[in-house]
């Protein structure tokens, strides 16, 4: 009996501090929103900003260049068979660019978030490339829980300090952008 209250009392502390990084992270307006990895779910957090009236840039294919007048960087992380075939781009073309952007957003000191939001099936040989690059060099991690069933998201935050934050369903993200970019609004 007595573990088990050490375990819950633990439990409690880990989930506070967490709550606390969630809550404790700001980022700043405008921001550029990009899919690494050419997915659809890029579309949908362009929605969700949309629906919280935030003032932001969609770009589906941002180059470093697209940073300026940006301060902080949206990668939406997940690899896309389709997305990168209609784009008419490879995996390693693509690679290069979500690189080329993570390294000017670094020099300039623009903050970079990273949703993972497509779940299970942004997950795998073409996705985790793109969910390695994007996770490791964030500032802040928002990732659908049944896309981190074998705790590779919550590996990366604890090992680089990263803020974490699952959500349960996509419709979620849009409440933790406002909290992001909380008084911030057009």
């Amino acid at each position: 009996m007595k573990n088990v209250k050490w375990i819950l009392l633990l439990l409690v502390i880990c989930s506070m501090s967490i709550t606390a990084m969630v809550n404790e992270f700001t980022a700043e307006q405008p921001f550029l929103i990009t899919p690494a990895g050419q997915n659809p779910d890029a579309m949908m957090v362009k929605i969700l900003a949309q629906k919280a009236g935030l003032n932001f840039t969609y770009d589906k294919f941002a180059m470093p260049d697209t940073l300026k007048n940006h301060k902080t960087l949206v990668l939406v992380a997940g690899g896309s068979s389709k997305g990168l075939g209609a784009a008419n781009i490879d995996k390693d073309k693509e690679l290069e660019r979500i690189n080329s952007l993570i390294a000017a957003a670094k020099k300039d000191s623009i903050k970079i978030i990273t949703m993972h939001i497509g779940g299970k099936k942004r997950r795998g040989k073409l996705s985790d490339p793109f969910n390695r690059i994007s996770a490791e060099n964030a500032s802040y991690l928002i990732v659908l829980k049944d896309g981190d069933e074998d705790g590779y998201f919550a590996e990366v935050a604890k090992q680089k300090k990263i803020a974490l934050i699952y959500i349960e369903k996509i419709m979620e993200a849009g409440d933790i952008l406002k909290t992001v970019f909380i008084n911030q609004t057009k």
